[in-house]
């Protein structure tokens, strides 16, 4: 029977020794070691030693640990496991008491320092893929200013984080835990050349991927948790429908100016209908796309929703509005206008709108084809957020915004229970109740 493990990593090389240790005492014998998992095959427990060899992996032929070497631990005692890239595994049974592969403390920092030659070269790589990942987008965006593109790019991830929190969160770790590990590789590499020069055994420097352990897996679990509690909010509260005219919500339908609609043919350009809402750790956000579908009389609204209760956010929010673009192909110039009962409003040519009211910002772009202009969109639209019948949190909507908030509420608590419980994990692990 076979069995996986994720291993400890290589910058790790006592633990990943007393990792193979203790499995074999279990019965699980090492079989094949890869990036980040380690494939064991069930037997009897057994007492055996195990040591790690790093070798040049880049300066040899066929990428493979010279039969010469190996010739020579084996006569030793040691017997060639496994390997994966810099690492080599040998395993020897300790009651025939093996030579270590190395007398003295000294004599290891060089293979050490080809650990650190390898982070060294992957925090290199993953900073020129990066580098080349940015400069081709430069290039899609129009070979414009290097300035105007950054604000490009940091405007499109200030809307994910908006629209998808988890997501924009999620992104953001997965770039730092790559290139992070590089520097902690490096970082660990230089803590055990410097204790081997003081003459210190490897099997007895504790690895600084140890100490920092119960710190790790207290963010972790932070992290994870905050992460899994806002998709879950998004999830309970998501709410999909076919005719936005269904919900009465904080925005414009067709049947608001009674445009009757017909369904969609083979020559419509944007499809079918819809209606998209939930809930994130910021407010509602809803989306609406509606059509009417007639060749003589075509109207097509498409709206954005955002409840954002802080007003830095907010405002945060109207300014990336106003200047998105697509990879520099619109710069138009936002025009502000005064409408009774809106705070904010803000026009493009005769399609895009950003409008402030409250807590909300709304992105709307309307097609006409024929009379109906801007004025009147935004004199319906200031009618319905003013309106106890059709605004957020009254009337028709006070059930559904009561249970919503009931919601968000439960989650919250739940939030800061667990957050409540990684606090006391993190410091039992730091006064080491918790291994």
């Amino acid at each position: 029977m076979k069995k996986y493990y994720f291993h400890p990593s290589s910058y790790s090389l006592s633990e990943i020794e007393e990792f193979y240790e203790k499995k074999a005492e279990n019965g699980l014998l090492l079989e094949k070691r890869g990036n980040y998992l380690s494939r064991f095959r069930k037997e009897d427990p057994k007492n055996l030693s195990y040591r790690v060899e790093v070798i040049d992996y880049n300066k040899l032929e066929e990428h493979k640990i010279p039969e010469e070497q190996v010739a020579i631990y084996e006569e030793c005692g040691w017997t060639h496991v496994c390997g994966h890239r810099h690492i080599q595994i040998f395993s020897a049974d300790k009651n025939t008491n093996p030579p270590e592969l190395y007398y003295q403390p000294e004599d290891q920092i060089e293979s050490i320092k080809i650990l650190r030659k390898s982070d060294f070269i992957g925090f290199i790589g993953s900073v020129v893929g990066w580098s080349f990942l940015l400069f081709a987008n430069l290039r899609a965006f129009g070979g414009s200013d290097f300035g105007d593109f950054m604000k490009n790019m940091g405007s499109s991830y200030f809307k994910l984080l908006i629209i998808q929190p988890p997501l924009a969160i999620l992104f953001i770790l997965i770039l730092f835990n790559g290139i992070g590990n590089y520097i902690f590789g490096i970082a660990s590499s230089q803590y055990y050349i410097s204790r081997l020069k003081k003459g210190i055994p490897l099997r007895k420097i504790k690895p600084l991927a140890k100490k920092v352990k119960p710190l790790k897996k207290a963010a972790t679990l932070l992290v994870v948790t905050a992460l899994l509690l806002m998709s879950a909010l998004e999830i309970l509260t998501y709410e999909k429908r076919e005719d936005p005219s269904e919900v009465a919500g904080p925005y414009v339908t067709l049947s608001d100016f009674d445009v009757s609609k017909a369904p969609p043919d083979e020559y419509s350009i944007l499809g079918e209908d819809y209606y998209r809402k939930k809930n994130t750790i910021w407010g509602e956000v809803i989306k609406t796309q509606e059509s009417s579908n007639q060749f003589y009389n075509n109207i097509t609204f498409i709206q954005e929703v955002y409840e954002i209760k802080n007003d830095k956010l907010r405002n945060r929010l109207v300014e990336v509005l106003k200047n998105e673009n697509t990879y520099g192909l619109y710069r138009e110039d936002y025009v502000e206008m005064s409408v009774a009962g809106l705070d904010e409003v803000f026009l493009k040519d005769r399609f895009d709108m950003v409008v402030v009211k409250d807590d909300f910002v709304f992105r709307i772009t309307t097609l006409s084809e024929n009379q109906l202009s801007q004025e009147e969109f935004l004199l319906k639209l200031s009618e319905i957020l003013n309106s106890k019948e059709r605004s957020f949190g009254k009337s028709s909507r006070q059930n559904e915004r009561a249970v919503t908030l009931m919601a968000d509420r439960i989650i919250l608590e739940g939030l800061y229970e667990k957050i409540q419980f990684a606090s006391k994990f993190f410091f039992a692990c730091r006064n080491g109740r918790v291994l």
